[in-house]
């Protein structure tokens, strides 16, 4: 099992994210929630606000904490291992972006006019910097990174393939955080935080095949 000073900082995370729900259960009007729009088995799109969604953000940092934390336990050790530092990293960020997307909500649960969209883009910019920032410290493993065909053929690929992809995580973060300030409309501040995160994934694979095929044969 890994518990890690990693762990506890996303424990403490996770629990300020259930801390923040416990909050606004209480502090908000009976008549208020988090705004829910889904379509209903009857066909039916409901709108409306609910309490009982304050608990999905800390329920949802939970299981991804504990998951992470518990993997290694399950014959991933060694796997963990070699992910290095962005492993650890990675935990870290994700649970720090659920507590940010969870505190957004309650935002907007208390102001109608609340952005919800603006901070989870900046808050996502500063996960693709600190995972982008390691990336490339991470050595050839099942856990975490670019798994593609030609990384898990060779070592050589991985390592370049990794410095490449995080250096490019490191530039979409940046642009992400920039464009979470400038823009203010919800669909293209979720245009932007889909487009810095896949642009430099996919660009890491081709990066990964154009490696692979560039090697020697025997």
């Amino acid at each position: 099992m890994r518990i890690s000073n990693a762990t506890w900082i996303a424990a403490s995370l996770v629990a300020g994210s259930a801390a923040a729900a416990a909050w606004a259960w209480f502090a908000l009007p009976a008549s208020l929630g988090v705004p829910v729009n889904y379509l209903g088995l009857d066909g039916v799109r409901h709108h409306g606000a609910s309490r009982h969604a304050l608990w999905l953000m800390p329920l949802i940092a939970g299981f991804v904490a504990t998951s992470m934390t518990f993997a290694p336990r399950f014959g991933m050790q060694r796997e963990a291992e070699r992910a290095g530092e962005v492993f650890d990293v990675t935990l870290i960020a994700v649970a720090g972006l659920l507590l940010v997307v969870q505190v957004a909500l309650i935002g907007r649960a208390m102001d109608a006019d609340f952005n919800v969209m603006r901070p989870v883009a900046i808050a996502t910019g500063v996960l693709l910097l600190a995972v982008g920032n390691y990336l490339g410290k991470a050595r050839q493993n099942w856990l975490i990174g670019l798994k593609t065909p030609w990384t898990l053929a060779d070592a050589t690929v991985w390592d370049k393939t990794h410095r490449f992809t995080g250096r490019g995580l490191v530039l979409g973060g940046l642009v992400l955080i920039a464009l979470g300030f400038l823009f203010h409309g919800p669909v293209l501040l979720g245009l932007a935080i889909g487009a810095c995160t896949a642009v430099p994934m996919l660009l890491g694979i081709a990066r990964s095949r154009s490696l692979y095929q560039a090697l020697p044969r025997r």
